[in-house]
């Protein structure tokens, strides 16, 4: 394992960080300024990205340690470090990679190479084609979506259009969540059942 860190950082799901995916947060999320929707995103970023959970981090450690000491190194972490040079011959690939507080280069071969470098959400307009153009975006360029997840339109459009999951910005870390669909779901639900619902007469 090559990267930046030490080693993986746990994950937390303690009770109170856990708070963070309750409807009620994604109401204060949803309604705070855009500075402390970033501070909030920095502080629970622990909950669901780049972490392991902490039994499999003693269980890898324990087993690089006792490959250590009987000299039978299979299990190697590369902290400080990235990777700058691949070639791939016809079985092998042979990796540089470089310490980054030294400079220090090493070179040596695998099987194979995985890179685990995170992934970031399409923009969800492009299913929609021309519809697309008449959906509105922030000054940042993300799409402007409502409390209810109905994407923000132009007027002369009257149908409604709802997405599940590229919220995070409007709607805090568990936009992403597959635990929170459900919620999210019904959330949608009602706002369609009321729009749909006819005026009545008073």
């Amino acid at each position: 394992m090559i990267g930046g860190r030490n080693g993986y950082t746990p994950a937390d799901d303690s009770p109170f960080a856990n708070r963070i995916f309750d409807p009620a947060a994604v109401d204060h999320f949803y309604d705070a300024p855009e500075q402390v929707k970033r501070m909030l995103m920095d502080y629970y970023g622990s909950t669901n990205y780049s972490v392991v959970d902490l039994d499999v981090i003693q269980a890898l450690y324990r087993r690089m340690y006792q490959e250590k000491v009987l000299g039978q190194e299979r299990l190697r972490f590369m902290h400080a470090s990235r990777v700058v040079d691949l070639v791939e011959d016809a079985d092998r690939v042979r990796v540089t990679v470089e310490f980054l507080p030294t400079g220090e280069r090493t070179a040596f071969e695998v099987d194979a190479v995985v890179c685990a470098t995170g992934y970031r959400s399409s923009d969800p307009l492009q299913l929609l084609g021309e519809l697309g153009e008449h959906c509105l975006r922030r000054e940042d360029g993300q799409l402007q979506v409502e409390r209810d997840y109905r994407v923000t339109t132009g007027g002369d459009v009257r149908c409604g259009i709802y997405v599940q999951g590229p919220t995070e910005h409007t709607h805090g870390i568990s936009s992403t969540l597959l635990s929170n669909t459900a919620v999210r779901a019904g959330e949608i639900a009602r706002s369609l059942t009321h729009a749909a619902a006819p005026a009545l007469a008073g």
